[in-house]
């Protein structure tokens, strides 16, 4: 069975049921026995083991197989729930995690040992019938499928309704026949549910399934003994069905028959020995369980079949795509090419004076500010898809180190681009770690300082104009400043004389220097003296900025600051002299008329008074050294901030707003800390983007 197609499918999903699983066992750990989340780590563990037998990882099958007998069991109140249990399946979880990242490197799946694991949930699930190590054959080693008998299958056997003999009359009008299929298992068959599920895949491709005894929710929570029947209308012979079930392994034998609604089918006095109930030991979900994810797909047809007559294509019921990244960034960069063009005519419009293509233009930009806000928002994506992961590390980082900390997270909602989020995992990551280890003190300490044991962490997020602020707080024992300067002393960071002249919290901010660690001895948490290096070096890639505020036995917050998207944003366009440059226009407060008179020196630095504000001026000229003549009496300044500092850029002339597609300056002008990037004009001129926050530093 070709499964390389499906494989990509196959990663992204089990990788968010796995999340979804560490959230359960999390939310499970501090509220007890809550029987609603138990049932959906039950089908979490359930949709991820039949996906995995689909795909043919047994190992990963079998696993998940022995945690759902043990899951079984708790919502079944048959087992208590402890702390031995929920470690014993937060190691299952981890060793699933390596087994799908090994078999999506193309690697085998089996690298991970689980025997241990398999035994141990066998023990805690106190010898329920669930052989251990019993993996599925492979599909080359399935045994020969018996030939259809023709005439020996009983129509009365699929209980049909007035309403499938009606689908089966129109699909007969279309050409179309239905088949009568009955599929039974081998009697070692371990995943019958995952078989069933695979059956129903592999008829997906030759038509409809429109009808199922047992139901197809019953086929799911393996509620049948090891036979079922099926309804398939197709446009394929029986032949066909034969070869797509052949493939298929634990399959002792297929029965087809072709079924003609126009015959008399008597309804059967009772029900088919296909639909006995579920033996003892087989898993059952509550009635009112909602199907899990995909191993409920089948469940879906049959009533989505009943009610419609059938057709060649189903329509999917999934209101999403997957979309590869680089589809997205090409996507984005044709829609940057339309926008400089867009602009590119709208100078030959004015420049001409061409009032019809004016005109046209107008609704151009409509068009395309909409297109743009759609690929962009397509783009984004919450910052929970990075937060989600951080609960679990905080819980075994604080029964690592003995201490009592509570997360809080804030604002997960907030979007970021794609882009962006792939890359700021590891910097919160190391921030957090950070917090656990250095910041919040052990609960005896704690204790003494007259705080609670339990120590808050907090990982916050929200927008704040065109940027993203991302923080990790906690209240733990603070920064010491005075340590810093010693510390950089004696690693010959700074000398003695200038780390007196720091003030507070400049001497914090030597914790972002390479090597620079107060750590007395390394550890697997923090104190390499890598992290918060690693940190402001990635968050300053992105364009963004890291900053910390400490108070001493208060804590610590360690503030992040990303641009919203690293694509196009509006602007505005200056000029010194012949030299064109862009300001973000998030970052602008005002434009203002002054004269040169305006200007005044304060310690040595100038400034000018803007509604009785003293804001620091910033001659454009003067810092990019190009050679300035002034011959205006009139200097045009725009004023900028970057969180609560303000400044003013002086400028010859202001050119207007723009939109302006952000193109990276490459490996070559990495050394510019001024420029974020730069933009092709519509003229085909190239105007450097300015960092306002790094200027005013």
């Amino acid at each position: 069975m070709e499964n390389s197609q499906y494989m990509d499918m196959f990663l992204d999903e089990s990788h968010e049921h796995l999340q979804s699983l560490n959230d359960g066992l999390l939310s499970l750990e501090e509220n007890g026995d809550a029987v609603a989340v138990v049932n959906e780590i039950f089908r979490n563990a359930h949709t991820l083991k039949g996906m995995s037998a689909t795909m043919g990882f047994n190992k990963i099958a079998e696993l998940t197989h022995e945690m759902e007998d043990v899951l079984d069991l708790i919502r079944k109140e048959q087992l208590q729930l402890n702390e031995d249990i929920i470690d014993t399946l937060f190691k299952c979880l981890d060793s699933l995690e390596q087994m799908i990242d090994n078999v999506g490197n193309g690697d085998p799946e089996d690298l991970v040992d689980v025997s241990d694991l398999v035994k141990k949930l066998s023990s805690i699930s106190k010898g329920e019938p669930t052989p251990a190590a019993a993996p599925a054959a492979p599909a080359a080693g399935a045994a020969p499928v018996a030939p259809a008998a023709g005439g020996t299958l009983s129509p009365a056997a699929l209980q049909l309704s007035d309403i499938d003999i009606d689908v089966l009359k129109q699909a007969k009008e279309g050409g179309l026949q239905g088949i009568h299929v009955r599929v039974t298992l081998s009697e070692t068959c371990v995943l019958k549910s995952a078989r069933s599920y695979m059956v129903m895949n592999a008829l997906d491709e030759l038509g409809d399934v429109v009808k199922s005894v047992p139901p197809a929710e019953d086929l799911e929570q393996e509620k049948f003994d090891h036979s079922f029947d099926l309804l398939l209308v197709t446009g394929f012979e029986i032949k066909a069905v034969e070869d797509a079930l052949g493939s298929i392994s634990e399959i002792d034998k297929v029965e087809c028959e072709v079924v003609d609604p126009d015959a008399k089918i008597e309804a059967p006095a009772a029900p088919a020995p296909a639909a006995a109930p579920a033996a003892p030991a087989a898993p059952a979900a509550p009635a009112a369980a909602p199907a899990a994810p995909v191993a409920a797909k089948p469940a879906a047809k049959p009533a989505a079949k009943a009610a419609a007559p059938a057709q060649h294509k189903k329509p999917h019921q999934s209101q999403s795509v997957r979309v590869d990244i680089d589809k997205l960034d090409t996507l984005m960069n044709l829609m940057g090419e339309l926008v400089i063009n867009k602009v590119r005519l709208e100078q030959i419009g004015q420049t001409h004076r061409l009032a019809e293509l004016t005109e046209t233009l107008e609704q151009m930009d409509r068009v395309t500010t909409d297109l743009q806000n759609i690929v962009m928002k397509v783009r984004m994506v919450p910052v929970s898809a990075v937060f989600n992961r951080f609960p679990r590390m905080v819980r075994d980082v604080s029964k690592e180190l003995n201490k009592e900390i509570n997360l809080t997270i804030e604002g997960e909602e907030t979007e970021l681009d794609r882009t962006v989020i792939d890359e700021i995992g590891d910097p919160i990551m190391h921030l957090l770690r950070n917090s656990l280890d250095h910041g919040v003190e052990h609960p005896d300490d704690r204790e003494a300082k007259g705080k609670p044991r339990t120590g808050e962490v907090g990982l916050i997020a929200r927008h704040e104009g065109n940027n993203v602020v991302i923080m990790v707080t906690d209240d733990g024992a603070g920064i010491d400043p005075d340590k810093i300067r010693q510390v950089a002393i004696k690693k010959g960071v700074i000398s003695e004389e200038e780390a007196m002249k720091l003030d507070d919290a400049d001497a914090v901010r030597l914790i972002f220097l390479p090597g620079f660690s107060t750590a007395e001895k390394i550890s697997d948490i923090s104190g390499r003296g890598v992290g918060m290096d690693v940190v402001r070096s990635k968050i300053e890639a992105l364009s963004g900025h890291v900053d910390v505020e400490t108070h001493i036995n208060e804590g610590s917050v360690f503030k992040i600051k990303l641009p919203l998207t690293l694509a196009i944003i509006q602007a505005m366009l200056v000029k010194v002299q012949e030299e064109m440059y862009a300001i973000p226009l998030g970052s602008i407060d005002s434009t203002i008329n002054i004269q040169p008179t305006d200007i005044k020196t304060v310690q040595n630095k100038e400034v000018i008074v803007l509604r009785g504000e003293i804001i620091p001026i910033i001659r454009l000229e003067e810092s990019f050294q190009v050679p300035h003549v002034r011959d205006a009496n009139e200097l045009f300044v725009v004023v900028v901030h970057a969180g609560e500092t303000k400044a003013g850029i002086v400028v010859d002339n202001l050119i207007g707003q723009q939109e302006i597609v952000i193109k990276t300056l490459g490996k070559l002008f990495t050394g510019l800390k001024m420029f974020s990037g730069a933009t092709v004009l519509g003229d085909g001129r190239v105007a450097l983007i300015l960092d306002v926050a790094t200027m005013m530093q």
